[in-house]
């Protein structure tokens, strides 16, 4: 859920589709520029950024990134229109899709609500020792005070993630 002026809330998720378990593998919560997300470095002809260290480390342990699922507008402005971002698509093999946040945000059937069941049945996972642990509460906090909490970066990231697009 990226955001030219404030928080930009980066989640990683692993969907075990048998046991419809989603863990929660990363979070960044912060301000941050497109270039931060993915850019590429001409001179050394490497690609740099979130993008980048997650994938290359996801291919790593044998769970590669499948998909990335990115804000509507963000995904115009920052990253879909660049030819760097296309060749990086290219090289890992990976989806860019993009979501809208407005459309069905409220929505009882499609938005923000159809979290809670997966939280409330357990099939949510997240990471709780030591750095795991303050990462998680950054989405807890948001979680658990949603709709009328001060932000919801994270539980628009959160809800970006579904069965069709996770990896």
């Amino acid at each position: 859920d990226p955001s030219p002026t404030n928080f930009w809330s980066i989640q990683w998720w692993i969907y075990h589709p048998e046991s419809e378990q989603r863990f929660l593998m990363d979070l960044i919560r912060q301000k941050m520029d497109a270039p931060d997300f993915l850019d590429y470095h001409p001179d050394s002809r490497s690609f740099v950024g979130v993008m980048e260290d997650w994938q290359s480390l996801s291919e790593s342990l044998g769970f590669p990134i499948t998909t990335w699922i990115v804000e509507q507008n963000a995904a115009q402005r920052f990253l879909l229109q660049y030819d760097h971002v296309r060749r990086w698509r290219a090289l890992h093999g990976v989806d860019v899709v993009a979501h809208s946040t407005n459309r069905n945000k409220s929505d009882k059937d499609y938005g923000v609500e159809t979290l809670a069941p997966h939280y409330r049945f357990g099939r949510v996972r997240l990471p709780w020792r030591n750095e795991g642990k303050i990462i998680s509460m950054k989405l807890i906090d948001e979680l658990t005070h949603y709709p009328h909490g001060r932000t919801d970066d994270c539980v628009m990231a959160n809800w970006f993630r579904s069965e069709e697009h996770t990896s």
